[in-house]
């Protein structure tokens, strides 16, 4: 993602937490960590968590993927094959510069800052962000499978965080993210959308309070509040 080279393939949960890991010991940065994961990110924080657990003291899951919705009937993400196609030609659209153009009929949200809207705008449109997104839903068998077969996070704190406008089915399933940990809490944001928890202020404050909450229960040892 970003400014980034091309990753090795699969672009699936596994390598992609293992660049996580190498990334953050290269950098230097001492952890353990809070992980936050928006949307698919969601199941490579589940797989982070799991799979280097000494280095994760707590998780916050912003409406966060699971690995059983491809193959859950009430909800209607049943299938990842027509966003895959979908992305396979935004890949070639892309790189014909078409992408850029209507790009900018739905230009990043209004409220975030000017910076981040400037690095949004720059970003979403590139052939090599449009094409990691490609390869990314092309390992989604092997990601959902992958965070499938690691689902525990002990007693660490985790809190989970859902869109209030998303259908009854996907609510059950975020229900189903919270029982990874027995130290857990699951807030459904009222009106909220999937990107408005990370993009409109209201909304976003409530996925920041849920962050600070898993921080503060770490910090002071404590459960988290539900």
């Amino acid at each position: 993602m970003g400014w980034s080279e091309m990753g090795p393939e699969p672009r699936d949960a596994k390598r992609i937490s293992s660049e996580l890991h190498a990334l953050l010991k290269g950098a230097n940065i001492e952890g353990p960590y809070v992980l936050v994961g928006h949307s698919f990110g969601g199941m490579y924080m589940q797989t982070q968590a799991t799979r280097y657990p000494d280095e994760v003291a707590g998780v916050a899951l912003v409406d966060s993927s699971q690995p059983d919705q491809f193959s859950y009937p009430p909800v209607a993400r049943d299938s990842y094959e027509p966003q895959k196609q979908m992305f396979a030609v935004s890949s070639l659209l892309a790189r014909l510069g078409v992408v850029r153009l209507l790009y900018k009929l739905s230009p990043a949200p209004p409220e975030l800052p000017q910076q981040q809207r400037a690095q949004i705008d720059a970003l979403s449109p590139s052939t090599r962000q449009v094409s990691t997104y490609a390869l990314e839903l092309r390992a989604t068998p092997q990601t959902t499978t992958q965070t499938r077969s690691l689902r525990s996070l002990g007693d660490k704190p985790l809190a989970v965080v859902t869109a209030g406008t998303q259908e009854p089915g996907w609510h059950n399933l975020q229900d189903d993210l919270a029982t990874l940990s027995s130290n857990s809490m699951h807030r459904v944001v009222e009106g909220a959308t999937h990107t408005s928890l990370m993009y409109e202020r209201s909304d976003a404050q409530a996925t920041s309070a849920a962050i600070v909450e898993v921080v503060a229960a770490v910090r002071n040892d404590r459960p988290v509040a539900r």
